[in-house]
């Protein structure tokens, strides 16, 4: 039965013309939104069509010429759609419409001809769409070959749309709308920025910021940067302390948070405060950082040379002392800013006698110089503990490595225990 199968085959491919007019109808007709999306004019339609049939008619009656692969036009096809972004199932519907033109042509060959049965027809149908399933594989294989790689290279330039708008190119005319067209985000309305740390673990530092705020209809970009993941977020009529609410559960590590911006030709300011947010928090700390909350600490974090001479001018005296005697001095002066500079609320937050506050603070004034009641004296004590706890890992006597290590004794005879009233530090 394979010489039947040839030799229809064979004279089939004298109708090529008319068969590819036949393809073509019936694609426009069966598959429209095939040629109307415009995907794939109709001339280009036109010569796939011939193409793949005379392909299979080729491998039907065995003429296939030699060094040429037996599916490559179905391979080649199957490229050229998934670069056009024509869904794979409407190609490979048009493709089975052409098995379909084949057959139905060898039927009516089949019935012209009184030397062809039913049995032998039935096995010239199980040639052809053994011939059609198999193009139809390769033209699914490299569809989804060229798919992944067309991933990739989208990949690539959101990747690269997503720096430029973080290196400040929003500012130039015309980028911010391709940049949003191509990202899927507005040009206009506010935005706010993310950068958050990486975990302990390496992992970034908000769990799947994007799908959490998608479920709630915010869109948002999220793209790992350095050692950071940022995001920008379209608040789009939204304040941002909604939209961190939404992610405050995935937060597992430091998150800085710019305050909002009008436009996405503003992100790279935004990203810029987001990071300055971020160190605002102790390394190691998790947490969301809103920069406006922070200005303080925002302003020792931007200038870590000042922020390490403010430490050693206003508060060197206290870190050179033994550990124990600086820990219980620095506590109790955090104590005491924090509660407003009241003796009986820090007291009360140490578990000891207003007396004893009042002796440490004595003692403090004594070491740094100056009054701790002093307006500029207490803003810039303020400042340097801030400084302070935003170092990396330096305890109160790490600028004295001459200094032995202090143990309780240490403590119990120069600070007193809580409650008692006693000369000295207290």
């Amino acid at each position: 039965m394979v010489e039947l199968t040839e030799r229809m085959a064979r004279a089939l491919a004298d109708e090529l013309d008319m068969l590819t007019e036949d393809l073509v109808s019936d694609i426009l007709a069966e598959n429209p939104g095939y040629h109307d999306a415009a995907l794939v004019t109709l001339a280009e339609l036109r010569h796939s069509c011939r193409t793949n049939l005379r392909r299979v008619l080729q491998l039907l009656g065995r003429r296939l010429p030699a060094g040429v692969r037996p599916f490559d036009a179905a391979a080649a096809t199957g490229t050229r759609r998934a670069e056009q972004r024509v869904p794979l199932d409407s190609v490979l519907r048009s493709y089975r419409l052409g098995g379909r033109v084949i057959w139905r042509a060898l039927v009516r060959m089949a019935k012209e001809d009184e030397r062809v049965d039913r049995e032998q027809m039935l096995d010239v149908a199980t040639a052809v769409w053994t011939v059609v399933d198999e193009a139809s594989s390769a033209l699914a294989r490299a569809y989804r070959d060229t798919e992944v790689q067309l991933r990739r290279l989208d990949e690539h330039r959101r990747h690269a749309l997503v720096e430029d708008l973080l290196r400040g190119r929003g500012q130039e005319g015309g980028f911010a709308e391709q940049a949003a067209a191509e990202l899927g985000l507005p040009v206009e309305g506010s935005y706010v920025v993310l950068a958050a740390d990486l975990a302990p673990d390496g992992t970034p530092g908000l769990a799947t910021p994007q799908d959490t705020l998608a479920v709630h209809g915010v869109r948002s970009v999220w793209q790992p940067r350095a050692q950071t993941l940022v995001g920008l977020v379209a608040l789009e009529r939204r304040d941002v302390g909604s939209v961190l609410e939404l992610l405050r559960g995935g937060v597992r590590a430091r998150v800085g948070v710019s305050p909002d911006v009008h436009g996405l030709g503003e992100v790279g300011t935004a990203h810029d405060l987001a990071l300055l947010a971020l160190r605002t928090l102790p390394p190691g700390e998790a947490g969301l950082a809103v920069l406006d909350e922070r200005l303080p600490e925002a302003l020792v974090a931007r200038s870590p040379e000042l922020a390490d001479r403010l430490v050693e001018v206003v508060l060197g005296p206290l870190l050179r002392l033994p550990a124990a005697e600086c820990a219980v001095l620095l506590e109790t002066l955090t104590a005491w800013l924090e509660t407003n500079r009241s003796a009986a609320a820090t007291a009360a937050r140490l578990y000891c006698h207003r007396n004893t506050v009042l002796n440490r603070l004595r003692r403090l004034e004594s070491l740094l110089g100056h009054a701790p009641h002093e307006y500029r004296g207490g803003l810039a004590l303020s400042l340097a503990l801030i400084a302070h706890d935003l170092r990396t890992g330096e305890g109160c006597s790490a600028r004295s490595s001459d200094r032995g290590p202090s143990g309780p004794c240490e403590r119990s005879s120069q600070l007193g225990r809580p409650g008692e009233t006693r000369s000295g530090a207290e």
